[in-house]
């Protein structure tokens, strides 16, 4: 049973080459050939003209906007200490034939804002301010992170995602009306500790928006000051506000795209995503030309244009992973996403709101810098490959990813098993949602694996030299854990910001469809049983017919509640922003009410089996069926304990 449902259409892009043809004289008669092994190969260098690189990029984001109906995309590319260009595709305001622009429209960047909340902090480290190993503790004000598993949440814990924190929706039911500080905010929605700090890699917005807070709290100005006056005034990105659209200026609400869903071809305006005093963690909007210059002062090793907000020593601090568990696999550096692409190092992030999908990728080996964002989420396929497909044309030759080792086929059944995000609430009602989150990894012939995600399988390799890691065709990877036992016990993906881990039956989403149909089962039973036995002279005392009442009631309880789960399931596939700042909804309400009656219909039950047996006057097979029956209500009502769908918060 899925909660609700991530469709990604995958675009497979082939790189195309280039050659630019000229017309010539013949040539004269030719010169003897040189012998193969006597010819001197120049020297590898990666580079290709700008003019063919931006042809290439038209035409890559040119088949996407025609295949998925992107509305406006805009892009800039970087390469050596330049600006290749800085455009958009396509129409910022849909009804009005308004063309986007790629100097002047505001596209958000969603979570590529946490990329500025880690350079601030940076910053302050270069001041002596900070101290990325120190107890967070040290520098918070009016707030403190509990105690928790012996050791404390440090700074680089929270630049690397892994201070432990489970997941919480509450980050996103904030209005835009600037009513609540960020202190505030934080102290009510602080989340569970679920793991020890290092020990598991899980996404945390609130976490971000926690060292943002510490920004404000040791620079002595609110974080939008010290981001607009110590980054973006500096680096002359005037083009670039953390103001949420309901708070912009005229002239910032004019120039910003309308996000869009795509519904049977059709534009229609999106809800604009809102998150309040958790700005720093995704409410900036920015365009193609500003964030060109944002990606150059990173590759300049913190300077741009004569600017320099950072030593380069600092800033190659920065791009260093403060934990090496996985370093053949994806990480973060200090807050920036860290991948080996190609054999080439990048560094980036990406970013989601509503109505946008944003991607940045840096590549210093290369100087290479690539920012794409566009202006609807029906699709994310362009922001996540135009990257990957910009290193591959200016590098120009074959990629060789990983293949199956044949050897590997007798180890593989260690890795297979069920694994679940990490990314999810596990103390309030919402824990039910990573039902949706499942992984399964299985053997593949030929010595590889298989890994099934969201209904999607992708095939991986295992990488020579780097044990316990994986290569899918299009060079992501994925790495494992493993316990001191030498067990594998977690995963980590290709994005580098979540990790799963192996679950067993009693954790197994699997399991709680199995208790929901086979209640659902014995329900439809029961009331069968009750219809065929209408009119007829059935042999049972005054109690058994009460039994018999109870067993009905149950019954309709059961169905109640799969209703309620069904409305659930279709509400939370079309949540909109507007919903969240009112969640709970109804069905969420629905689905915990008719919970905590299938828990009083399971506790019924099981006491109602010893009249049932001594006392009802029925026949065996009928006892035998109220027997399971209420074996079953009380299996299902585990699971909803299990899953914190009764006597549990919500967000």
């Amino acid at each position: 049973m899925r909660l609700f449902f991530a469709v990604l259409l995958m675009l497979a892009a082939m790189p195309c080459g280039h050659k630019a043809w000229a017309q010539t004289p013949p040539p004269p008669d030719p010169a003897p050939s040189t012998p193969v092994d006597e010819v001197e190969l120049p020297a590898f260098e990666p580079t290709r003209p700008q003019a063919v690189l931006e042809g290439f990029v038209d035409g890559v984001v040119a088949a996407h906007r025609r295949e998925h109906d992107a509305p406006a995309v805009t892009v800039s590319v970087v390469r050596n200490g330049k600006i290749v260009f800085a455009k958009a595709y396509g129409e910022k305001d849909v009804e009005a034939g308004e063309p986007a622009s790629g100097y002047d429209t505001l596209f958000r960047i969603g979570s590529v804002s946490k990329t500025f909340t880690w350079t601030a902090v940076m910053m302050l480290e270069e001041r002596g301010l900070i101290d990325l190993d120190a107890d967070v503790n040290t520098y918070l004000k009016d707030m403190t992170i509990p105690e928790a598993f012996g050791a404390p949440v440090t700074m680089n814990d929270l630049m690397a995602h892994r201070a432990g924190f489970e997941d919480t929706l509450k980050v996103f039911t904030y209005p835009d009306d600037g009513d609540i500080s960020l202190t505030d905010a934080l102290k009510e929605t602080m989340p569970k500790r679920v793991y020890p700090p290092g020990a598991r890699t899980s996404y945390s917005n609130w976490g971000s928006a926690l060292a943002a807070k510490i920004v404000e709290d040791v620079s002595g100005k609110s974080y939008r000051a010290f981001l607009e006056q110590d980054i973006l005034k500096p680096l002359a990105m005037t083009h670039t506000t953390i103001a949420a659209p309901s708070l912009m200026n005229e002239d910032e609400r004019a120039a910003l795209a309308t996000g869009y869903d795509v519904k049977a071809g059709a534009y229609e305006p999106a809800e604009l995503m809102q998150i309040g005093p958790f700005a720093p963690a995704g409410a900036m909007a920015s365009t193609a030309a500003d964030m060109a210059q944002w990606m150059l002062f990173h590759l300049g090793r913190g300077e741009h244009d004569g600017v320099r907000l950072m030593r380069p020593e600092t800033h190659e601090r920065m791009w260093v992973r403060a934990f090496d568990d996985r370093a053949s696999g994806a990480d973060l550096a200090h807050g920036f996403m860290s991948s080996v692409y190609r054999d080439v190092a990048t560094f980036g992030h990406g970013g989601a709101t509503t109505a946008f999908y944003t991607n940045m990728t840096l590549v210093p080996e290369l100087d290479l810098g690539v920012f794409v964002s566009q202006s609807t989420t029906n699709d994310r396929t362009l922001v996540s490959d135009l990257g990957p497909l910009v290193i591959d044309h200016v590098l120009d030759r074959p990629m060789t990813p990983a293949r199956d080792d044949p050897q590997f086929e007798e180890r593989a059944g260690a890795f297979a098993g069920n694994y679940l995000d990490n990314r999810r609430s596990f103390s309030l009602f919402e824990k039910l949602f990573a039902t949706s989150s499942k992984a399964t990894v299985t053997p593949a012939q030929g010595g590889g694996l298989t890994l099934i995600e969201g209904g999607e399988a992708e095939h991986y390799a295992p990488l020579p030299g780097a044990p316990d890691t994986f290569e899918n065709r299009k060079g992501e990877r994925i790495v494992f854990g493993r316990n001191e036992k030498g067990r594998v016990t977690h995963f980590s993906d290709g994005s580098g910001v979540h990790s799963y881990d192996r679950i067993g039956l009693s954790s197994n989403p699997d399991y709680l469809n199995l208790a929901l149909g086979a209640a659902l089962f014995f329900a439809a039973t029961t009331l069968l049983g009750a219809w065929r036995r209408q009119g007829r002279d059935v042999a049972q005392t005054k109690l058994g017919a009460l039994l018999g009442l109870g067993a009905m009631a149950a019954s309709i309880v059961t169905f109640v509640f799969a209703g309620a789960t069904l409305w659930l399931m279709a509400d939370l596939s079309s949540l909109g922003a507007a919903a969240l700042q009112s969640y709970p909804t109804a069905s969420v309400v629905s689905v915990r009410l008719a919970g905590l009656v299938v828990f009083a219909a399971a506790l019924a039950g099981l006491v109602s089996l010893w009249p049932a047996w001594a006392k009802a006057g029925w026949g065996v097979w009928r006892k035998l069926h109220h027997t399971v029956f209420a074996l079953a209500l009380a299996g299902l009502a585990s699971v909803l304990i299990f899953w914190n769908v009764i006597f549990a918060g919500t967000a």
